[in-house]
């Protein structure tokens, strides 16, 4: 009770910073029950941790914060990247997604972003298909998972994928996964962009089950999500080109922006669109970009997240000195063979049975290689017609159903081979200890700022009003401290006063990604990581 008296006498400035400190989720909800002093003091400090988030976001002076990795394999969430994610109060979930490897996920992650702890609910009922690339939106108490993809079993080999129509629906308050059956069904789809305006889930582009060629689409669809039902609307041109890997978000209930993307090999798109949803008859408008040199690359691979009239996206540092202001990078869905060395990522083929496999007339197939033996067939042939054994002297015939050996002498220089490997091993490890000394103080002198990430801001306050938004400029003095290397396919979503940035590819710049030094993390490129851009702390 004396204690509580002393708290109260505090000057309100005083409780005011104390409280500020405080985590702003579940924390921050009990010390509005405390009194009526504190439920106001509570107010003030949600009201200033807003403004201060949203002056740093302008001014491009934030700070970096990141969560230490989980040691325990049941808390620690896998490697992955293109997943979807989610915020919802005091939480966000993360689901699907894909390796290195491409291997896809379908399980469910949640983030307590009060105690920064990873939680996997493990939910009852229709589970999603291991899929990445999907759309996951919040309305109500329920997450709204649509599309996706995932390769094939059939024909791994020639990469060939599968696309998704399904939607699934996550219930919050059950944990359960529900499977939603359409009449109409919705095209399948991967790569496109999904929001919420009021009861409606509009969906823009992406790859198509439909468009067999692979071309991205350009199409709107909508999803009621009341009655259940899937439409789509008519607009005329002007049209955004068909592309996948934009930004889309939400201006109000009536109008939504598509942010870049990508319409295939070597068409990046750096526009800004406009649909217009408050007519009968929707419609589309190109936006004015204005400050295009501080703009962000690669935004088909990097999303944006909307803070109030700002659209945040993440790219290299502007400082940083590189050869090249645009890395390449790998093939979006092949990235278990490293570097590709083509700029963006060719769009998949579509699995489809009824296309088979065809052969040039003069290829054959023998022992599981191509081509003919047509020396050994003309011998055998000429042994038959002079009545002689086909098979030389001093060889051994082998036992019927076995395979000959087309390296007889396979064995006889293996012991000179295995010394020329170990020799060629050792040159290896020490040019490459020779490197790591030569290598080690410079990567830390640059650690600090060499291929990091910072933020590039899209002002979009006038995109209704007066058609055109504006690309912030580059602040000079980003801190970079804790902040991630360069990475994209990553998600980022809105928490309380903060941006939490989760998983995604790092490090495989096409210059860099290919040498596996210690520096570089070797071939693990795809990452867990989760990282927290705040107002930097004030200083009393």
């Amino acid at each position: 009770m004396l204690e509580d008296d002393l708290i109260n006498c505090l000057p309100s400035e005083i409780l005011e910073y104390i409280i500020g400190l405080v985590s702003p989720y579940e924390d921050l909800e009990s010390c509005k029950l405390v009194c009526k002093k504190w439920s106001e003091i509570v107010k003030d400090v949600i009201h200033k941790h807003k403004t201060r988030f949203l002056s740093s976001i302008t001014n491009i002076a934030v700070q970096w914060e990141n969560l230490p990795p989980s040691q325990d394999l049941f808390t620690s969430i896998t490697r992955r990247y293109s997943h979807a994610a989610c915020s919802y109060k005091n939480s966000m979930y993360v689901s699907g997604g894909c390796t290195s490897t491409n291997t896809t996920f379908n399980d469910l992650w949640k983030l307590n972003l009060s105690t920064r702890s990873w939680v996997r609910p493990l939910p009852i009922g229709s589970y999603p298909s291991p899929k990445a690339c999907a759309t996951l939106v919040l309305y109500k108490d329920s997450l709204f998972l649509y599309g996706g993809w995932a390769q094939s079993n059939s024909s791994p080999m020639h990469q060939v994928c599968q696309l998704f129509n399904e939607l699934n629906i996550y219930r919050l308050k059950t944990n359960k996964w529900d499977y939603e059956y359409t009449h109409p069904p919705p095209p399948a789809a991967a790569g496109h962009s999904a929001t919420v305006h009021r009861d409606q889930m509009i969906v823009f582009g992406g790859i198509r089950r439909q468009l067999s060629s692979g071309h991205p689409s350009q199409d709107i669809l909508c999803y009621n999500l009341e009655n259940n039902s899937w439409s789509e609307p008519t607009i005329d041109e002007p049209k955004p080109q068909g592309r996948y890997g934009q930004t889309q978000v939400v201006l109000d209930d009536e109008h939504l922006l598509i942010i870049g993307g990508c319409g295939g090999p070597n068409s990046i798109f750096n526009d800004v669109w406009l649909l217009s949803m408050t007519e009968l008859k929707w419609r589309w408008k190109e936006l004015t970009v204005e400050g295009k040199e501080s703009s962000a690359c690669h935004m088909w691979c990097s999303p944006g997240c909307k803070v109030d009239n700002l659209v945040v996206f993440l790219c290299r540092n502007s400082n940083t000195p590189t050869s090249s202001p645009h890395p390449t990078y790998a093939s979006h869905y092949n990235m278990s063979s490293q570097i590709r060395g083509r700029s963006v990522w060719v769009p998949p083929v579509e699995n489809n049975a009824d296309i088979p496999h065809k052969k040039s007339p003069e290829e054959r197939n023998l022992n599981g290689h191509k081509g003919t033996l047509p020396v050994r067939q003309r011998e055998e042939k000429a042994a038959k017609e002079n009545n002689q054994d086909p098979t030389p002297a001093g060889r051994v015939n082998h036992r019927a159903g076995s395979k000959p050996s087309i390296r007889p002498n396979a064995m006889k220089n293996r012991g000179k081979q295995l010394e020329a490997l170990k020799q060629m091993e050792e040159r290896i490890q020490r040019l490459k200890d020779k490197s790591r000394n030569g290598t080690e103080d410079k990567a830390s002198a640059q650690s600090s700022s060499s291929g990091v990430m910072s933020l590039c801001v899209l002002d979009v306050s006038q995109a209704i009003t007066h058609s055109k938004v504006r690309w912030l400029p580059a602040s000079s003095t980003t801190c970079t401290r804790n902040s991630p290397e360069e990475s994209v396919l990553y998600t980022m979503v809105r928490g309380r006063g903060e941006l939490v940035v989760f998983g995604g590819v790092q490090k495989f710049i096409s210059t860099e990604a290919t040498t596996n030094t210690p520096m570089s993390g070797g071939p693990n490129i795809v990452s867990n990581a989760v990282y927290f851009i705040k107002a930097p702390q004030l200083v009393v």
